[in-house]
């Protein structure tokens, strides 16, 4: 059994679980029988369901207390489930006054066919929330899948929540990345379709560059075809690290 205090936790774009990014504190335990985690880290349906075709549905942040386990990988699966008694907080972790007793699983297959990664994975959520809550849904849904070959990677997904109203949102959600030295490129797209209202699109384009290890010139497009959106909003920047 090995027991470790980790400061770090996966945050990729893409299937996170396996990797190390932003500073996160949970404890971490690994035995023969799967994999545990205490603390500050991101719930097994986040981490094991890909979600890149614009940002996930609302949850628990990573930020929020959670217990954690995953099943050792059998075949190709990977299980795990999630609960966070009380979230709390802003942003992306929930009012405890909002939301509590938020459990989340999730399953991943893997499959590898010489250069070819193709990944099937799916995962639910259920809450107890205020009728008036905007933070959390009451319960979700997602089903999803990926393709990455050599620089692309091509991956889709399903996904439905209920609001804390009663009212449904589904929506179905594409996106295509390509990265390859210096240079990646993404086009991400989501239709979202209401329960009631009419549906509506949401479409990004983003290109980064990096002229040195420490400078990065960006740009992307956003549009959204929703009622209350901007319509089209582009933006061309630069990063510097320090």
């Amino acid at each position: 059994m090995a027991i470790s205090w980790a400061s770090a936790a996966s945050a990729d774009v893409l299937y996170q679980k396996g990797g190390f990014a932003d500073q996160r504190h949970f404890l971490a335990i690994d035995v023969s029988w799967g994999e545990l985690e205490i603390g500050q880290a991101d719930s097994a349906r986040n981490r094991l369901v890909g979600a890149a075709a614009l940002p996930p549905s609302a949850g628990a942040g990573s930020r929020t207390a959670k217990l954690t386990y995953y099943t050792p990988p059998l075949r190709g699966f990977e299980l795990g489930a999630s609960y966070t008694p009380m979230p709390r907080g802003v942003g992306d972790m929930p009012d405890p006054r909002e939301a509590m007793h938020l459990v989340e699983a999730a399953v991943r297959k893997t499959i590898l066919m010489g250069g070819l990664t193709t990944r099937f994975s799916a995962g639910t959520g259920r809450a107890r929330v205020r009728s008036d809550s905007r933070r959390l849904p009451r319960q979700s849904w997602i089903v999803g899948t990926q393709f990455a070959w050599r620089s692309v990677t091509l991956d889709g997904d399903l996904r439905q929540q209920q609001e804390a109203d009663g009212v449904s949102v589904r929506s179905l959600n594409a996106a295509l990345a390509y990265g390859r030295g210096d240079m990646t490129l993404s086009f991400r797209a989501r239709r979202t379709l209401p329960e009631t209202g009419a549906a509506s699109g949401h479409y990004l384009a983003d290109l980064a560059y990096h002229v040195t290890p420490r400078w990065q010139v960006m740009a992307d497009t956003d549009i959204d075809t929703g009622t209350d959106s901007l319509g089209t909003v582009v933006k061309v920047g630069a990063r510097l690290l320090f």
